[in-house]
């Protein structure tokens, strides 16, 4: 039985550096052995920590696996928002995301948290389950879905729903490739690049604001 205690947050240097190793310890924990096998003892160990600090921080097991994936997704989300999609015309702009979409999606911390989520059979699943869609494709989705509004209210683009329409984009951009990933097989550059382009061409082939001749 886990203990339970009051949240605190750390407010000293300290006390962050402290919080940073728990979490960087819990990353390669729960990568390495899911979510269900990690040992909270190997994270306190690899991170030079207490059991106490832990569940001082984080509150539980789950509080801990939350936290590292909010930080794991903000990392990469940022630059997201920051620049991918600030790169010139849409077509750029879509070509930019889908590579580094596709550079994060074939990444082996990625497939391996997607693999602990699709086999994660413990008390916490629904939890384990909620916590990867809000914190990772939803906020993905929201991000490209944001763009595309801004698309349609300058007559760019023309899109009943833009939030459907972000997620049938990134499905495209998946292909077949993500499933051979996850079952171990290589992806090659030149496949990826192939499912891009026609994932662009066909979206804004749909989407883009036809100009008709006068």
């Amino acid at each position: 039985m886990e203990p339970s205690c009051q949240l605190t947050q750390p407010c000293t240097q300290r006390g962050l550096e402290r919080r940073q190793k728990i979490l960087n310890a819990a990353k390669t924990v729960f990568i390495e052995q899911g979510y269900a096998n990690a040992s909270i003892n190997e994270i306190v160990r690899l991170s030079g920590g207490s059991l106490g600090t832990i569940y001082r921080f984080f509150g539980s097991k789950l509080g801990l696996f939350e936290a590292f994936f909010q930080q794991m997704t903000h990392e990469v989300f940022s630059h997201f928002e920051a620049q991918v999609l600030n790169q010139g015309d849409i077509e750029t702009n879509l070509m930019s995301f889908g590579r580094q979409m596709q550079r994060l999606m074939f990444e082996h911390d990625a497939l391996a948290i997607y693999r602990l989520v699709l086999t994660e059979q413990s008390a916490d699943k629904a939890d384990i389950q909620r916590i990867f869609f809000e914190n990772g494709p939803k906020k993905l989705n929201r991000i490209l879905s944001h763009y595309f509004e801004q698309q349609v209210q300058t007559g760019r683009l023309q899109i009943a729903d833009c939030d459907i329409a972000a997620y049938q984009f990134i499905d495209m951009l998946k292909g077949p490739y993500h499933f051979q990933a996850m079952f171990g097989q290589a992806v090659s550059q030149e496949e990826c690049e192939r499912t891009l382009a026609q994932a662009v061409s066909l979206f804004l082939h749909g989407a883009r604001v036809q100009k008709h001749a006068e």
